[in-house]
């Protein structure tokens, strides 16, 4: 069945003055996507966050009867002293609480996305307890919903630490030159997490394959307290090393930290360069017209079962789009559009008061937090070419400020709302 989802003349929107849900993520991080340190080159090149020094080895879990909280424990070596610690959570099946030595370092009202807390200032030399709680979501409808009737479950615990620089996100944009060659611009965000001034050296290598480098160089980085900048640097891909779906190709990027001439970090991350645009109504991958054919994804079957009849794409609730998951679909060259953890299919279609929470000021903050969430934490897999807002039929503020807000933020990729009814809260695209 054809969905065409119209965009039309954006009107404006008067202010709000009624409550929206307070601090969503407590304490957290910005979200990003999954970064794993290693203190050498060759365990980076592993591939094994069990082979980094700078990923903790967490004791074995203890998980209470109800199956709601979770006990660990983790030691802080000496040389971890002076960076950044940072506790990330991959998922959860309902909001939660993060304690450090029974601290509370934060909270998350929705688990569908990898969070992250900054726990530094615990983080002495020795051991240390860390425990997460899922919390009642009875006051979060919206959570509720998201994984309504499974068992409570938390997943993806990571402890790691990176230096007082660190690189808190790698982000890719490309063109295609008038060869068919990619024109890659990468940008390396780096932050200093201490309240002094620091400097270090980020070094990159942008690899074809063992013996083709496409890019390489280094930025010497001066930040103040908390600052924050971004290392950027350009590479000629070659148009058969494009990733697209029927050649899914990858690149190496290795990237290496040095503090006072001494290595701190080092980083490798497999990348797919491809460039992904709408126009016309059309998709384009590589600047070549793709249509596009989506199924929903179903979390009980393999994916190759998923993908009959033409299917080249799937829509992916964030909360099953796990690192793993994009990866596979990375290396499959499966089209990915990742839906926020919104769904109120099951309420009421009304917008009056009281009715489905899209057209409910108090939940503005929850639909812009979510699908900030879903964008930055999934952006860097070149699987992903488009964001659905949420699943449901009814149209409503926070429906409007959520695409105005991911337009903001991504310029190119396509911003979906399939209950948009014709409204301007959803690209116009065909999509079978």
């Amino acid at each position: 069945m054809k969905i065409i989802l119209h965009i039309l003349a954006i009107f404006a929107v008067g202010a709000l003055s009624a409550q929206t849900l307070a601090e969503p993520f407590f304490g957290a991080e910005p979200a990003r996507g999954t970064i794993t340190p290693y203190g050498r080159a060759v365990d980076a090149q592993s591939g094994n966050p069990a082979q980094s020094n700078y990923v903790a080895k967490l004791a074995e879990w203890v998980v209470s009867e109800d199956g709601k909280e979770q006990s660990s424990s983790f030691a802080v070596p000496v040389w971890w002293l002076n960076r950044q610690v940072i506790v990330r959570v991959g998922g959860s099946t309902s909001s939660y609480e993060v304690f450090v030595d029974d601290k509370l370092v934060g909270s998350a009202a929705s688990g569908a996305t990898a969070v992250e807390f900054n726990i530094t200032k615990l983080a002495k030399e020795g051991r240390h307890s860390l425990k997460i709680r899922q919390t009642d979501a009875e006051q979060n409808r919206v959570n509720a919903l998201v994984r309504a009737g499974v068992k409570p479950e938390i997943s993806g615990v990571q402890v790691i630490c990176q230096p007082a620089i660190y690189v808190r996100d790698i982000i890719c944009s490309t063109t295609i030159n008038n060869r068919g060659e990619g024109v890659a611009e990468f940008g390396l965000v780096v932050k200093c997490g201490t309240l002094n001034p620091k400097r270090a050296r980020i070094g990159y290598i942008l690899n074809l394959n063992d013996s083709t480098v496409l890019s390489r160089g280094y930025k010497d980085v001066a930040l103040d307290m908390r600052g924050e900048d971004t290392i950027r640097f350009m590479a000629i891909v070659p148009q058969n090393s494009l990733w697209s779906t029927n050649n899914p190709h990858s690149l190496t990027l290795d990237i290496e930290s040095r503090m006072d001439n001494r290595p701190v970090e080092c980083i490798r991350r497999k990348v797919g360069v491809r460039a992904a645009d709408i126009a016309d109504k059309k998709f384009y991958l590589n600047y070549q017209p793709l249509e596009l054919k989506l199924g929903n994804y179903n979390p009980s079957l393999p994916l190759a079962e998923q993908l009959g009849n033409g299917t080249n794409g799937l829509v992916i609730p964030v909360y099953y789009a796990t690192e793993q998951l994009l990866e596979q679909c990375d290396k499959a060259g499966i089209l990915v559009f990742v839906e926020s953890a919104i769904d109120t299919l099951p309420l009421a279609e009304s917008i009056r008061r009281g009715g489905n929470p899209s057209n409910d000021p108090f939940w503005l903050e929850t639909y812009l937090s979510y699908n900030r969430a879903a964008y930055y934490t999934t952006r860097h897999h070149p699987c992903v070419v488009g964001y659905a807002i949420a699943a449901g039929k009814t149209n409503g503020i926070n429906i409007y400020e959520s695409y105005l807000q991911l337009k903001d933020i991504e310029k190119r990729l396509p911003i979906i709302y399939e209950g948009a009814g014709g409204e301007w809260c959803s690209d116009e695209i065909t999509i079978r």
